[in-house]
C-alpha cells in the first residue's frame, strides 16, 4: 500500500472502503455528539479528536476491527471495564470487531468521560502555573 499523507479526516475517509468509511464515520460522529467542542484532526495519519489539551480518541479501520486508541492513562478502560470485557484491548487501544454492531452509546459515554478527564487535567496544570 502506498504511503498517503492525509491532511483531513475527510481525506482519510476517502481512502477507505465503503464498509470501513461507514464504521469510522459512525465512531467519529459519536465522539462529536458526545463532545461537540472536540477538534477533529489527523494525527499519526489517522483521525483523532482532542479537547482541552488532551486526546479523546484516535480512530482507525483495520482488516477485522475498528480501533479506538489513546495515550495512557485511559480513564474509560477502568470505568467501563465490565462493558469492555468482551472486546480485545491493549494498554492503549480497544478493538471493536466489524462483525458486531458498534457500541455507539458506549463510545459516546467513553468520549464524554475523556473530555471531563482532560478538563480536570487542564485545571490541575493551570493550578500549578
Amino acid at each position: 500500500m502506498a504511503l498517503t499523507e492525509f491532511k483531513t479526516i475527510d481525506d482519510y475517509l476517502a481512502s477507505l472502503s465503503e464498509e470501513n468509511k461507514a464504521g469510522v464515520r459512525a465512531i467519529c460522529d459519536a465522539i462529536k455528539r458526545a463532545v461537540p467542542e472536540a477538534e477533529g484532526v489527523i494525527s499519526y495519519q489517522i483521525p483523532a479528536f482532542r479537547h482541552n489539551g488532551g486526546w479523546i480518541f484516535y480512530v482507525s479501520a483495520h482488516k477485522d476491527h475498528y480501533s479506538l486508541s489513546c495515550p495512557p492513562p485511559i480513564p474509560s478502560f477502568e470505568a467501563f471495564k465490565d462493558e469492555l470485557a468482551r472486546y480485545a484491548k491493549t494498554k492503549s487501544a480497544l478493538k471493536l470487531p466489524k462483525k458486531e454492531l458498534l457500541p455507539i452509546r458506549l463510545i459516546e459515554t467513553m468520549a464524554a468521560l475523556h473530555a471531563r478527564y482532560n478538563l480536570e487535567q487542564a485545571g490541575k496544570k493551570r493550578g500549578k502555573a
